[in-house]
């Protein structure tokens, strides 16, 4: 099965999450490209989780990885009119490191950092992590981590606070102080939840403090299946 073609949709814009770090835009795949994708991801070889390495994160995902300039070729193709909108502006070039998770209820990638990758052929590093939310399972949001508590979160569709719960609710942003008593310290939390057809933005580069903690939260039920590629800086 082929990876399929998706349409660009020049209509939808991005929601801010955080200025210059978190950006969304829902309905970025219609329902038949979602059918188109779910097919295409039966074609992948899935590999099962690996234990962590010394100051790895634990991820109990599957995942597959695939060198594609063809398919990051048509992710540009469906992305490009929200990348240009990005704050700061930045180049139009995606990572051919094309990867695929799927995570079953009970899994979920403990907190970790995102670091920039230099891309062989261009010799440009990657900026942004780009994640396509192919289902809408119950749980497994991505979770960012905010160490600053006066940092100001803007309010933004499908983002929720840290206690909430619901399928692809659109919620706003609440600032919550969480994590007493971990060795994470306080820190405010911002949900982005797994939703079918929404795409996530977040910074990765080398500059403004590069990229946030984050984590993908535990599935509670059905199959979340991500997409990812990285925009190239």
């Amino acid at each position: 099965m082929s990876f399929p073609q998706l349409e660009p949709k020049p209509h939808l814009g991005l929601s801010t999450v955080l200025e210059s770090q978190i950006y969304i835009v829902d309905d970025i795949l219609t329902h038949d490209e979602l059918l188109g994708l779910m097919e295409w991801t039966k074609s992948m070889e899935m590999e099962g989780p690996k234990k962590a390495g010394k100051g790895e994160a634990e991820r109990t995902s599957r995942r597959s990885a695939v060198h594609s300039p063809e398919i990051a070729s048509k992710l540009l193709n469906l992305l490009s009119l929200q990348i240009q909108s990005l704050s700061p502006a930045t180049p139009i070039q995606l990572s051919p490191n094309i990867r695929l998770y799927h995570y079953p209820p009970k899994t979920y990638f403990r907190p970790h950092y995102d670091t920039p990758q230099l891309d062989p052929t261009s010799r440009r590093l990657s900026s942004w992590t780009i994640l396509i939310y192919l289902t809408t399972p119950i749980g497994g949001s991505t979770v960012f981590h905010l160490s600053d508590p006066n940092v100001t979160k803007q309010k933004s569709a499908g983002v929720r606070g840290d206690k909430e719960r619901g399928r692809g609710k659109i919620k706003s942003t609440e600032e919550r102080k969480v994590g007493t008593g971990s060795e994470m310290g306080r820190r405010e939390r911002l949900l982005v939840e797994a939703k079918a057809g929404r795409v996530c933005f977040h910074w990765h580069g080398v500059t403004r403090g590069g990229c946030l903690l984050h984590e993908g939260e535990e599935v509670l039920s059905g199959d979340k299946w991500v997409l990812r590629t990285d925009i190239l800086g």
